[in-house]
Order: C-alpha cells, then structure tokens, then sequence
C-alpha cells in the first residue's frame, strides 16, 4: 500500500530548528511522516539568510521541497494598496507572501501531486486557498496561535520596537522607515490586528480544519466556529537525565530568545530596564540567542547582562543558570523556551503571558508573576530557597515529560489524519 501524501506551504524552510516557529514546523512533519505513513511535500517561501542550497540539508522525511518564486517589490506594493489599505481583504502579511505566480504554481504542485492532505503555514499562507479549492485533499491551516490577539497585546506594551522584525526583507524601505515612527506603528498595528481578526474567522471557515497549539485559542474559535479548531500543542525532547549535569552559577539567571523578533527585543527591555533593578541579589543575567549589534550595543555598559548569541548546546548553557527568568511581554500560544527549560529541571519564573497554554500550576510546576516587582520578589525568594525552588523544578519535568514529549503530541493528530 502505497503512503499517503502531505503538501505543506510553509513561510521558510524550518531546518536548522533554530526558532520556536521553525521547531513544530519539523517535529509535525516527522511526527506525520513516521507516525501516519504519509510522504511530505514542501513549497516554501524563504526568509532572511535562507538560499536554494539549503535544500542540500533537507530532513531525510521531507519527500521534495519547491521554492516559492520571489515575490517582486512592484506586486508587493500593488498587494498592499489593492488587497490591505483599499479593500480590507488582507492583512498586510498576506499581501507580502502572496504573488499570482506563486498561486498558480501551487495550483499546478497539487494536480501534479494529488495530495491526501495540504496544510498551509499560519494566517500569511491562508489566501493560497484559492489555488487548491479544487482538490479532493483535506485542507488544513495550521494558524499556531492567534496573531490579532498577540497585536492587541503588543499595541499596550510598555515597550514598543519596531513592529517590521521577520518582515523587514519583505517591505520596500520607504515603508520600513516609516513603520518606525511610534505614530505610524500604532495606526499600522491596529489596521494589522483589525485585518487579520477578520482573515482568521474568514479562511478558518474554508478549511476543514485549523490547529492551534494552546487549548485557549481552540476554545475560543471553537465558541465562533464549533468543531472547526483542534490543539495540537508544541512540544519538546526532553532531556535525559544523564545530561542533567553540572552545578549552576550563584546568582545566575538565563533568557533566551531570538532578538530578531520584536515581542523577544520589548521584553528583554522590560527585564532590563525593570525588573533586574528590583532584584536585591547581585545577579548576572545571561541572554542566550541571535542577537543583532543595536541590542547588543545598547546594554554595553550593564556589567550584570551576559550575551551569549546563538548557542549549539542549550542544555549546556540553561543549566549553568540557577533561575530561568523568562516573563513574556505580549505574545500568544505556548512558549516553547518555557517547555526546553522546565525539561532540564530549572526553577522558571514567568507570567500569564509566559505560562499560557502551558498545564502548569503556579507553585507546583513553575512560578506566575505579573508586575516587575513581584517577579523580582520571586526571584529573590528562590536564591534564598533554592532546595525549594529545585524541588518544584523536578516537578515541572515530570509534567513535560508526561504531556509535552513529541511522542505523545503524534497522537494527537490522529484526529485528522485518517
């Protein structure tokens, strides 16, 4: 008996997993190609940094990859006024991923294929729909999680960088530069947010099915659109506890991210600039991932911020740490950092934001704190109780274990894939 076949339109080739986004795109095509037998198929839009030639290093369960054709800076513009500004059609994401040519390459991949299944990556892929309405094939759109919701978030942060981030290789620089006027953010925020609201119901209601990876926003689609949305949570390898090795450095606290991406760069200001301040221990604060030279430069003189940039060993460098200190400014979905930590059995102090979507008791598993003084009075708290704080620690592994190993996450989509 033959495998079945996956087609999966994704916004960037997801090897190496060096970004939360990039880690479930990987895990759920393996997950589907060992656990249900069905071959992957990818067309992929590149991002930044990403060439041809890495479709040299492609995963051994990806059947083909096919690159999206650059989308030229004219049809852009064209998309933006016609699609975004004029009509309201598109948010501004999906006027940049979208091309004609693209849709009819699509189109022509899946009569090629004839696809049991084809998913599409987020909300900015979702209006390739047109180029496979036709197809007998189980049409999936895997949202991840709610990008309205993370907008209206963003838009009352204290901290506000430029919103551009992962889409700056994609606008026309005028447009770059003027989405960094504070004014000209908030008004394209809030048309962005407003936009994709409308596209999210719009295109859930095309597909036959739409995976979200925390329970909240399945419940809340599910309210609008019953039976429509599925969770299919993020998860994790845990470590073995034969790598759990090494004793932490007093007083050292770890946060990663990638500080690319704006809700990473606000929040590490907010911990910074607030937090830190309020903690009476003389902490080193440890920030581990991409790291632009504008961040880097900015914290120069803080003798008490350590920047590591991109790491091959996490394990190796969240171990040394005695607090993963790791409150998340505004986003939405399951914070997978929040999982790969708790997994290597190190107290993690968050907030709501942080821990949501996460079946961890505040307490029990990990620690939920909102104001920049009271997650300082946490952390103060653990250096003083670490024997507590480890036990706790232990605790959190073993609900990962039991919950977030990928293994069990397979099963899950069993629910669609018949």
């Amino acid at each position: 008996m033959s495998n079945k076949k996956l087609l999966f339109v994704t916004t960037r080739l997801f090897w190496p997993t060096d970004s939360g986004r990039k880690l479930s795109l990987y895990y759920y095509c393996k997950g589907i190609h060992e656990k249900y037998n069905c071959d992957i198929y990818i067309y992929s839009f590149l991002e930044a940094g990403q060439t041809e030639a890495d479709i040299e290093k492609k995963p051994e369960f990806i059947k083909e990859v096919r690159l999206a054709k650059p989308i030229g800076k004219v049809e852009k513009i064209q998309n933006l006024v016609t699609k975004s500004l004029l009509t309201h059609k598109w948010p501004i994401q999906c006027s940049l991923y979208y091309s004609r040519q693209n849709s009819e390459q699509i189109k022509r991949y899946c009569d090629e294929l004839q696809p049991d299944y084809i998913f599409t990556d987020m909300i900015r892929t979702s209006m390739y729909y047109d180029a496979f309405r036709h197809s007998r094939a189980l049409k999936v759109l895997d949202m991840d999680d709610l990008l309205s919701a993370r907008y209206e978030r963003q838009l009352h942060a204290k901290y506000k960088s430029n919103i551009s981030g992962q889409y700056s290789g994609r606008l026309p620089g005028i447009i770059n530069k003027l989405i960094g006027n504070q004014m000209v953010r908030n008004a394209v925020l809030t048309m962005e947010r407003d936009l994709t609201a409308k596209a999210e119901i719009r295109y859930s209601k095309l597909y036959d099915k739409v995976i979200f990876v925390s329970e909240v926003e399945t419940a809340y689609l599910n309210k609008k659109l019953p039976g429509k949305a599925i969770t299919i949570p993020v998860g994790i390898n845990a470590v073995p506890e034969i790598e759990l090795i090494g004793e932490p450095k007093k007083n050292l606290l770890s946060y990663v991210g990638n500080l690319k991406v704006a809700a990473n760069v606000d929040t590490l200001h907010w911990i910074i600039s607030d937090i830190l301040p309020k903690i009476h221990h003389d902490v080193k604060f440890m920030v581990i991932g991409k790291c632009p030279d504008d961040v880097r430069e900015k914290y120069k003189d803080n003798d008490h911020v350590i920047f590591t940039g991109r790491v091959e060993n996490l394990v190796e460098y969240i171990r040394k740490s005695q607090i993963f200190l790791s409150p998340i400014l505004y986003g939405t979905g399951i914070k997978t950092k929040i999982l790969e930590a708790m997994s290597m059995c190190v107290p993690v102090v968050t907030n709501d934001v942080g821990a949501e979507g996460i079946e961890a008791k505040d307490g029990q598993e990990l620690w939920v704190r909102n104001d920049s003084a009271a997650i300082a009075g946490q952390v103060d708290y653990l250096l003083e109780h670490y024997d507590a704080a480890l036990s706790v620690a232990e605790a959190g592994r073993k609900l990962v274990e039991g919950k977030y190993e990928w293994n069990i996450i397979y099963i899950k989509f069993g629910k669609i894939l018949i």
